[in-house]
Formats: structure tokens, C-alpha cells, sequence
């Protein structure tokens, strides 16, 4: 789906949401981001969603005529729009992805009746990352390097450290080849570091910078060795009350549903 094509389709599912009288928040992730919210790619093959909030059985009723009405108006494959976000996170991290990505508030679409919500960019980054530790694609890899600038920015131009980006959802697994690859390309596009500690068998990385191999081995272990400790008041999050677990199964059920006109 191109991205026009898709703006208008949500446009139209706006309307009749509006027209009841409703507004609708959604969490979306996947290709739809890197389409709808940073443009670094033309197209997307679905919209994954994922409640912001728990949503009346009238607003997924409304919601759900839309969508397909939608679909059939503008072409649109069957799943264009889909609950697999859902069964992507891990149940343990739900409550908390929904907080921050309500909290972080990065709009992907906003209109009368219905407002799309770019789901946590750090869970988007390390969901990228596992699955390129897992199946490596140039486009992939694009798209964490689109993730990561965008973080490095939230975060006044520091660099993510590995130590962050494995804590962050720790069951998600990220190999170091994967963070080396991503801080080069980085470097390539921006000229400046994207990951910070990132360690393999043939090179060292000072928090600083890329290390100068004049200095010689011995040098180069001993500056490497040195780590700052990570700032205070990352997870300030754990102080922080979560909303209450959104009910997801009627409305995964709903969206599965086939719909005959």
C-alpha cells in the first residue's frame, strides 16, 4: 500500500468514526512507521495496531464496519489493517510498552475520529534488532538506523549504549555483530556514533569514540575498560503507575472476522 492510499483510507475511517461520535487511539508499529510517520519507505503491507485503551463494544463495532468499508473502497488487502501487534509483545511487557508509547506521544496520524500513536521506539528498535540477529536484510537494517537517529535525538544527540539496548526488553536477544552493523551504517549516514560500547574479537570502542589504533593494544584495552556509568533516572518509569490491562480479545477476534457486503 502506498502511502497516500493509506492516508486516505484512514481519512475515511476517521470520518465515519467522527460521525458516531467517537474517537479512536491506536498503537501501531511495524512498516507502517517507517511509511507513515518517517517516510524512508514508499510502502507498507499492513497496519499493525494495538489498543491505547480499552475501546466500547459500539466504538469496535463502528470501527471495525469502517475498516472494511475501507477496504473494499480503496483496493486494500484483507489484513491492511491487523491485531498481530498484539501477539508480538510479550504479555509481560504490555502494560508497560502501551505506557510509553502514550507517553512518548509520537502522532503517526491524527484526524476527527481517530488518532494512530507510534508504538515505544525503544521496544520498535529492539523488536528491528532480534529479528536481524535472527534473518539479516539490507532494508531492515535501514530501517533500526531510522530508529536509532530518532532516538539519538529524543536523547539531545547521545548515543544509545549497548548496556541500554540490553536492558531494554532483555528476552529480546541482540547479537553484537548486529549493533556493529547498525553504528556503521549509522556513522555512514550521520558521521557520528549511533551505539556506544559495542564490543567484537577484532576492535574496541571507548564510550568517547572510536579508539585510534596508534595508541597500541595495551592502550586500547586499558581506555576501553573504562565505562561511565549509565545516567540516573532511565527507569524512572518503575515509579511510575501503569493503565490498567486493555481487554484484547474480543477486539483481536474482530478484526479477523470475515465481513460479507
Amino acid at each position: 500500500m502506498e502511502a497516500h492510499t493509506v492516508i486516505k483510507a484512514l481519512e475515511y475511517i476517521s470520518q465515519k468514526l467522527c460521525r458516531k461520535g467517537i474517537h479512536v487511539h491506536l498503537i501501531v508499529a511495524g512498516d507502517a512507521l517507517s511509511c507513515l510517520l518517517f517516510k524512508s519507505r514508499p510502502t507498507t503491507h499492513s497496519i499493525s495496531i494495538l489498543q491505547a485503551s480499552t475501546l466500547s463494544p459500539r466504538s469496535l463495532s463502528v470501527l471495525f464496519d469502517a475498516v472494511h468499508r475501507a477496504q473494499k473502497k480503496f483496493g486494500l488487502a484483507n489484513d491492511w489493517v491487523n491485531t498481530d501487534l498484539g501477539r508480538q509483545v510479550d504479555s509481560d511487557y504490555l502494560d508497560y510498552v502501551i505506557h510509553k508509547s502514550l507517553l512518548q506521544n509520537e502522532i503517526v496520524f491524527s484526524s476527527e475520529g481517530l488518532t494512530l500513536v507510534a508504538i515505544d521506539l525503544c521496544f520498535a528498535l529492539k523488536s528491528k534488532l532480534e529479528s536481524l540477529t535472527k534473518n539479516y536484510t539490507d532494508k531492515d537494517l535501514e530501517d533500526a538506523v531510522v530508529l536509532l537517529r530518532r532516538l539519538v535525538v529524543i536523547y539531545r544527540g547521545r548515543p544509545l549504549t549497548k548496556g541500554y539496548i540490553r536492558m531494554s526488553y532483555p528476552r529480546m536477544e541482540v547479537s553484537d555483530q548486529i549493533l556493529l552493523r547498525l553504528n556503521g551504517l549509522y556513522e555512514c549516514y550521520y558521521h557520528t556514533r549511533g551505539v556506544a560500547g559495542v564490543h567484537d574479537e577484532y576492535m574496541e570502542w571507548r564510550r568517547e569514540g572510536i579508539v585510534d589504533w596508534s595508541f597500541g593494544f595495551e592502550e586500547l584495552k586499558r581506555q576501553a575498560s573504562v565505562r561511565t556509568p549509565l545516567e540516573k533516572g532511565l527507569y524512572s518509569w518503575r515509579d511510575k503507575p501503569l493503565p490498567d490491562t486493555p481487554y484484547r480479545d474480543d477486539f483481536a477476534e474482530i478484526f479477523t472476522q470475515q465481513r460479507v457486503y
